[in-house]
C-alpha cells in the first residue's frame, strides 16, 4: 500500500538518482596508470670478504628516497621538465603539486626468502612506482622521470654516504694520531723534569744510598783514624820543646817526600786507605822518611831537632788537610743521600703520573688501531659503492602508456548510484509515512484501535482530480527527462566543459578519493 501510495516519489528519486548517476560516470575524467618496477639486488662480493658501509635496508632508503623525491622543489622541476598542467590554468602551484603528489605511490614489495634460493641464491626485494594521471602518456613519462631520479639519488646517496663515512674515519686517525703524539712528547717531558725520581731507577738510588751509607762510615773511620795520629803528632811536638823554629833547607829528599805526600793526600781524597796505590805511597814515604832520619846522625842536634819539628808540623799539616778533604767528601756524599731520598720520596707520585701518562697512551693506541681498522674497511665500502658492486637498484620494467584507464569504473558507478538512489527512495517514502500516521485499512484500524468496521468505503477520485494528478506526473517527468539534460549542455556550451567541472568537483570534493576505494573494495 506504501508503495501505490508514494509511487511518485519513489518513480521520481529513483529517475533523479540514476540520472545523478549517469551525470557522474560521465563527468568524472578518466585515471591512467603507469607503474615501473625497480630491483634492489644485493651485494655480488660475498659479505664475507668486503663489507660495505652503507648499513640502512633496502626498506629505509626507499622511505627516504621517496620523502627526498616528494619535495617541493623536486615535484616543481618534474613539473616544468614534463609540461604537465599547461591547460589548467585555474591550479595553482601547491594545487598542481599536491595532485602530482597524490598521483605518485611507491609500493615496496619483498621476494621470499624460498624463491631467492631457486633462484641465483641472492636475496633480493624490489618496489614499484606507480602514478596516476589523466593524460597516458603524461603518466608513463612522469613514472620514468622518477624513475631515473630514484636510481640517481640511491646511487648518489650511498656513494655520498660511503665517502663520508671514510672522511670521517680519516679524520679520526689524524686526531688520535696527533693525540698520541702529544701524549709522548709530555710523557717525554715529565721524563726530562723528573729524572732523578723515575721508578725505573729506583732500586739504583737504593743501592746508592746503602753504597752511601758504607762510605760516610768508612770515611768516618778514617777521619778518626788521621785525628789519632794527629794528636799522637802533637804530643810529639810538644815534647820537643815550646820553641818553634824555622823549617830547615829543603833538601832533595825532602823536596820529594812533599811531593809524594801531595800526591798521597791527592789519591786518598779518592780511594780508600786500603787502595794499593795508596799503600805504595804510604811505603815510599816511610822509605825517604827512614833514609832522611838516617842521615839525621851527621847533622847538628839542633838542626836535627829543627828538621824534626818540620817533619811533624809538616805531617800535622798534612793530616789537617787530609782530614778537611774527607770531612768536605763526607759532607758531599750526605748531599747526595739526601738527594737520593727525596727522590725516593718522590717516586710513587711520579710512578702513579706516569701510569696516568702510560693509561691513556694505551687506551688512545688502542682506539687509533680500531680506528684504522675502520678506515680501512670504510675504504673498501667506497670502492664497492664507486664500482657499483655493492647493493644497487635495477630497473627491470619501463613505464609504458596504458591503453585503457583504470577508473572510473562508470558501469559500476551508474549500478551503485541506481541501488543507493532506490534505497533512498523507498527510505525516503518510509519517513514520509511515518510522518503520516493516518489510518487506511479496516486492519490497521483493528490492530491499532482494537475496532472492527461493519464497511469500509474506498476513497473515490473525480474525474478532474485523475486528470490533475496525470498532467502534474506528466510534467514532472518532462522536466526531469528533457530539462535536466538541456540544463547541463548549457552548463557545458555557456559555463564550463562537464569534464572539467566534474574534474575540479571531484577533487575539491573527494569524490574522485571515494570513488577509488569503492572500487577497491568492489
Amino acid at each position: 500500500g506504501m508503495a501505490r501510495r508514494r509511487i511518485g516519489i519513489l518513480i521520481g528519486v529513483a529517475i533523479f538518482g540514476v540520472i545523478a548517476s549517469a551525470f557522474t560516470a560521465y563527468i568524472l575524467p578518466p585515471v591512467y596508470e603507469s607503474s615501473a618496477k625497480i630491483l634492489v639486488e644485493s651485494q655480488k662480493i660475498p659479505v664475507a670478504l668486503a663489507r660495505s658501509t652503507v648499513t640502512a635496508s633496502a626498506a629505509e632508503r626507499v622511505q627516504l628516497i621517496k620523502q627526498r623525491l616528494m619535495t617541493r622543489d623536486n615535484l616543481v622541476q618534474v613539473i616544468e621538465d614534463l609540461g604537465l598542467f599547461r591547460d589548467r590554468d585555474d591550479l595553482t602551484v601547491s594545487e598542481q603539486i599536491e595532485i602530482l603528489r597524490d598521483s605518485t605511490s611507491i609500493r615496496p614489495i619483498a621476494v621470499s626468502r624460498k624463491r631467492a634460493r631457486r633462484g641465483n641464491n641472492r636475496r633480493i626485494s624490489a618496489f614499484v612506482i606507480k602514478v596516476s594521471f589523466n593524460n597516458p602518456g603524461q603518466a608513463a613519462k612522469i613514472a620514468n622521470e622518477f624513475v631515473t631520479t630514484v636510481l640517481d639519488q640511491n646511487l648518489r646517496a650511498r656513494t655520498e654516504r660511503a665517502s663520508e663515512t671514510l672522511d670521517f674515519f680519516q679524520q679520526e686517525e689524524e686526531r688520535l694520531s696527533a693525540q698520541l703524539a702529544s701524549i709522548e712528547s709530555e710523557i717525554t717531558e715529565f721524563k726530562r723534569e723528573n729524572e732523578g725520581a723515575l721508578p725505573d731507577s729506583l732500586d739504583f738510588r737504593r743501592s746508592e744510598i746503602a753504597r752511601l751509607a758504607n762510605t760516610d762510615l768508612q770515611l768516618d773511620r778514617r777521619i778518626l783514624e788521621m785525628e789519632e795520629e794527629r794528636g799522637s803528632l802533637e804530643e810529639k811536638l810538644e815534647k820537643l820543646g815550646e820553641g818553634e823554629a824555622g823549617p830547615p833547607p829543603e833538601s832533595a829528599k825532602g823536596r820529594q817526600l812533599q811531593k809524594m805526600e801531595n800526591l798521597l793526600v791527592q789519591k786518598l781524597a779518592i780511594f780508600s786507605e786500603n787502595h794499593r796505590d795508596v799503600r805504595r805511597l804510604r811505603a815510599q814515604i816511610e822509605a825517604l822518611q827512614a833514609e832522611r832520619v838516617a842521615d839525621s846522625p851527621n847533622a847538628a842536634p839542633e838542626e836535627s831537632r829543627s828538621a824534626r819539628e818540620a817533619d811533624i808540623k809538616r805531617r800535622i799539616d798534612l793530616l789537617n788537610t787530609q782530614i778537611t778533604l774527607l770531612k768536605d767528601q763526607k759532607g758531599e756524599i750526605e748531599k747526595k743521600r739526601t738527594r737520593y731520598e727525596e727522590s725516593i720520596q718522590r717516586t710513587p707520585n711520579i710512578e702513579m703520573a706516569l701510569r696516568g701518562f702510560y693509561r691513556k697512551h694505551d687506551d688512545t693506541q688502542d682506539q687509533l688501531k680500531e680506528i684504522v681498522r675502520k678506515r680501512a674497511s670504510a675504504e673498501t665500502g667506497e670502492r664497492l659503492e664507486v664500482n657499483q658492486q655493492a647493493e644497487r637498484f635495477e630497473v627491470i620494467e619501463n613505464a609504458t602508456a596504458p591503453e585503457k584507464p583504470v577508473s572510473p569504473n562508470r558501469r559500476k558507478i551508474l549500478a551503485l548510484g541506481s541501488g543507493v538512489s532506490l534505497a533512498f527512495a523507498v527510505a525516503l517514502a518510509f519517513l514520509i509515512e511515518l510522518m503520516n500516521p493516518a489510518i487506511r485499512s479496516a486492519a490497521q484500524m483493528e490492530r491499532q484501535l482494537d475496532l472492527r468496521p461493519v464497511a469500509t468505503i474506498p476513497y473515490i477520485m473525480t474525474q478532474t482530480e485523475r486528470r490533475r494528478r496525470r498532467f502534474w506526473g506528466v510534467t514532472l517527468a518532462i522536466i526531469v527527462l528533457a530539462g535536466f539534460p538541456l540544463l547541463l549542455y548549457a552548463v557545458d556550451q555557456h559555463y564550463l566543459p562537464l569534464e572539467l567541472m566534474g574534474q575540479r568537483i571531484a577533487e575539491r570534493t573527494g569524490l574522485d578519493e571515494v570513488i577509488r576505494m569503492i572500487e577497491a573494495r568492489l
